[in-house]
């Protein structure tokens, strides 16, 4: 790997810090197999996303400030940072860079989390709501910013909402790779 591609993986890990520590444990949360709570009296609209899906989205919503390269002390404060001056073509060059990295941070979010639900061994019914609602909420942030990549991450989605019926038409249905679609009807028979 070049030398450029290196640093770009340094900056990538570093940005993707906290989204990995808060996903470490994902798989391993209790909540995804209680089986005290019965789907049948839990709508799907009672749910509340989880702390660890709430925390990537706040950080998440940081980024675009934090990758801005044009905050600068040499540009007048009344300026947005992202107001190109007259003549200066800087604000779309300030505004491609800070695209290109959000996509690439993004597109790894996407990535880690749709790897991290299929590590989780198992999922109730009351399970399968609350990732539904998890994912909903941060696919709806993750779509915001333009990550790429969603299309897995919302296909995933339709087979965790499946009903225990309706899972092999959803599967069937599905364009996810077989190992995937294996490993989430492993996830609900369990």
């Amino acid at each position: 790997l070049g030398l450029k591609t290196k640093g770009e993986e340094l900056l990538l890990d570093a940005a993707l810090v906290l989204v990995k520590r808060l996903l470490a444990n994902v798989p391993r949360m209790r909540v995804w197999n209680d089986k005290t709570k019965s789907a049948a009296h839990l709508p799907a609209f009672s749910c509340s996303p989880l702390p660890y899906v709430t925390q990537i989205a706040e950080h998440l919503f940081l980024l675009p400030d934090q990758l801005d390269p044009s905050h600068n002390e040499d540009r007048d404060s009344t300026l947005s940072p992202m107001t190109p001056l007259e003549g200066d073509d800087t604000g779309s060059a300030a505004a491609a860079f800070m695209e290109n990295w959000l996509s690439k941070i993004t597109g790894r979010v996407v990535t880690l989390y749709f790897n991290t639900i299929l590590a989780i061994p198992a999922l109730s019914p009351s399970g399968q709501i609350q990732l539904s609602t998890d994912m909903q909420y941060l696919s709806s942030i993750l779509d915001r910013l333009g990550a790429p990549g969603l299309q897995n991450l919302q296909q995933l989605q339709v087979l965790v909402e499946a009903h225990a019926n309706d899972f092999p038409q959803a599967a069937a249905n599905s364009q996810l790779e077989r190992d995937v679609i294996d490993s989430m009807s492993r996830q609900r028979t369990r």
